[in-house]
């Protein structure tokens, strides 16, 4: 076995760019030869096949980066590397076929290629690559990269699981220390001062509202990238998300960061794109709101209040006003509920449509809001509720999010929680587009009947007076995730 140090991955990376031509080239020309033995027009199907094989082969390495197939240290398992591989190839395949359709100089060029060999030549690859692959991880390691971890609880039990890291190569752990459950307030500062890579938590029903909110809430910056790593409890196992398998041991898996550099920037693409498409088209129904709010009752057109953004950071949220100036003057700080009586006739119908959030959009694009994301809270809020501080605070509030659609007034202020949870640990573009189109459909066609079923279902509700804690109760929502699980 050879290891590989840092600095020659990326010609062992490079190696295998070319290891793939190779195998590719070989293969297509191979399958040519036994598909086209006899046909006169074979030399016209090779000239094709060289004209566009640079394209595709271009392709393929775009893909091959997506899915992270040229780096050693992603080589973890043989079914990460055929799962990988056949992603790329399958993508391939699919995006070339498309490209066809839509561009007509290279459809006239390639229309005469049988697509069986197509498809045979790409199923002959996945499989002689994927080999190839798992060879090469047998010769090949890289260099152990060493990281630094911390254990929250039982110290045996977390040294079990860092060995088990270490079984897997790649990687080496220095241990910087073992925390109790009674010191999570100082677990924050271990983290971030001593840049720790790695928490391993051994006990499940450990708290860590604490530490998430020093992480996120506190410090009002962006953490470094860490995991915390949590042991899986079987009586909580339909309650689990992110739950991965290490070795033998199954855990959970959250990441300080839950979107990767090129999901930033492709969500990012999204806001500017859409944002400027939402204020290009609502631009007429803004101005005409601006007109009968100004005049359907005293006071300024827009509305600006406090809220917590991205890493505790406050912003001015803006809004068209729906509510009568000065209606928290003798109540103070109070949550919005379906039939509020500071709300004016205009302003329900604002709300009811979801018009008076579209100033939001501007605020999209100063990059202090997302178009999609945990909605934000004001700082009073935030203050009292460590669910409020934690991990839904690692990316921008939005202007609308899963939680809106799913329930616009709730049973509790923190029932939301569980809904940005959800979010957070299954980001997806795809997630972000079926949000919108959600938030569209649910305020043109259901949000009267959400009210209808709200007074409906607040008419049947006993609540017992030990029970009552003064918040208001509207439509039912999914049950946030227990503090010490961090998960929805």
């Amino acid at each position: 076995m050879f290891r590989l140090p840092p600095s020659a991955e990326w010609l062992f990376s490079l190696g295998l760019a070319g290891l793939d031509a190779v195998i590719m080239n070989a293969i297509f020309l191979w399958v040519f030869h036994l598909w086209l033995q006899g046909n006169p027009n074979q030399e016209l199907y090779f000239n094709s096949f060289h004209q566009v094989r640079v394209g595709l082969f271009a392709m393929f390495l775009a893909l091959g980066a997506f899915f992270d197939i040229f780096r050693i240290r992603s080589f973890q398992a043989a079914s990460d590397i055929f799962s990988h591989t056949t992603a790329t190839l399958l993508s391939t395949f699919l995006s070339f076929n498309i490209l066809v359709f839509l561009w007509r100089p290279l459809a006239s060029l390639v229309h005469t290629f049988p697509r069986p060999i197509v498809l045979l030549s790409t199923g002959l690859s996945i499989l002689a690559i994927f080999l190839s692959r798992a060879f090469l991880t047998r010769i090949f390691k890289p260099q152990p990269i060493l990281r630094r971890a911390i254990i929250v609880g039982e110290e045996m039990e977390g040294k079990r699981i860092l060995q088990r890291f270490h079984g897997r190569g790649g990687v080496r752990f220095r241990l910087m220390g073992v925390y109790p459950a009674t010191q999570i307030a100082e677990l924050a500062s271990e983290v971030v001062f001593h840049h720790i890579h790695e928490v391993i938590v051994t006990d499940p029903k450990i708290p860590l509202d604490a530490f998430w909110a020093r992480i996120y809430y506190l410090r009002k910056e962006e953490p470094h990238q860490f995991h915390v790593r949590i042991v899986y409890d079987p009586s909580q196992a339909a309650g689990y998300i992110g739950m991965e398998s290490l070795e033998d041991i199954p855990m959970i898996s959250i990441p300080a960061l839950p979107l990767t550099r090129l999901q930033r920037w492709l969500k990012r693409g999204f806001d500017i794109g859409f944002a400027l498409f939402a204020l290009t088209i609502t631009s007429p129904a803004m101005a005409i709101a601006a007109f009968l709010v100004r005049y359907d009752s005293p006071g300024p057109i827009f509305y600006k209040q406090r809220r917590v953004g991205r890493y505790g950071r406050e912003y001015d949220l803006i809004k068209f006003r729906s509510m009568r100036v000065g209606s928290e003057a003798q109540t103070g700080p109070k949550i919005a509920t379906a039939d509020d009586p500071r709300i004016t006739p205009l302003g329900r119908f604002l709300r009811r449509f979801g018009i008076d959030e579209l100033p939001q959009f501007f605020l999209v694009l100063t990059g202090d809001m997302s178009v999609v994301g945990p909605r934000p809270e004001r700082p009073f809020f935030v203050s009292k509720h460590y669910e409020f501080q934690g991990r839904r605070l690692s990316v921008r509030p939005g202007v609308t999010g899963l939680a809106a659609v799913n329930a616009r007034y709730y049973l509790r202020l923190v029932d939301k929680v569980g809904y940005d949870y959800y979010y957070l640990d299954h980001y997806s573009l795809i997630l972000d587009i079926k949000i919108v189109f959600q938030t569209v459909w649910v305020l043109l066609f259901e949000s009267d009947k959400a009210l209808e079923d709200t007074h409906h279902a607040m008419d049947k509700m006993e609540i017992p007076a030990s029970e009552d804690n003064g918040e208001p109760r509207g439509k039912e929502a999914p049950p946030a995730s227990r503090p010490t699980k961090d998960k929805p």
